[in-house]
């Protein structure tokens, strides 16, 4: 699944927006609150570990990017299956940031049907964080 967003801002403030894990739970639409936390000067290593409940059913989850190109490129590895990998991209566009979002669940959410509910499950929540970020982002150049 891609998404494609347009943010205002100037590439180098989306990228540190993206880059700080405590921006994005902040964000996320499935509340989490952050337990452990590890932030690398290079991004790469940066990890964070979240408790959220899902349904009411509990979860702790883990988080860790692999591979950070400043102002370019990050990838997340989550330790939730339907979490999986994102990918983030950044490039500029215009006076703003062209952000482009990839994202691949794994294991059981891999089979056909499953994999397609959580798509729109994905889907949906990317949508809602992608706005929540986009103003965020824009409303603090103002």
């Amino acid at each position: 699944m891609q998404t494609i967003a347009h943010i205002e801002a100037p590439v180098d403030r989306v990228f540190d927006f993206f880059v700080d894990p405590r921006k994005l739970a902040d964000l996320n639409p499935v509340s989490a609150e952050i337990r452990e936390l590890r932030m690398t000067e290079e991004g790469t290593g940066t990890y964070a570990a979240y408790r959220t409940k899902i349904a009411g059913v509990p979860f702790e989850i883990f988080d860790v990017y692999t591979d950070v190109v400043p102002n370019k490129h990050i990838t997340e590895k989550s330790s939730s299956a339907m979490v999986g990998t994102w990918k983030y991209d950044f490039e500029p566009e215009g006076t703003g940031t062209k952000v482009t979002l990839e994202h691949r669940s794994r294991s059981i959410w891999g089979v056909p049907p499953l994999g397609y509910l959580g798509d729109l499950l994905t889907a949906r929540l990317t949508e809602s964080f992608m706005r929540g970020v986009k103003e965020r982002i824009e409303a603090s150049s103002n």
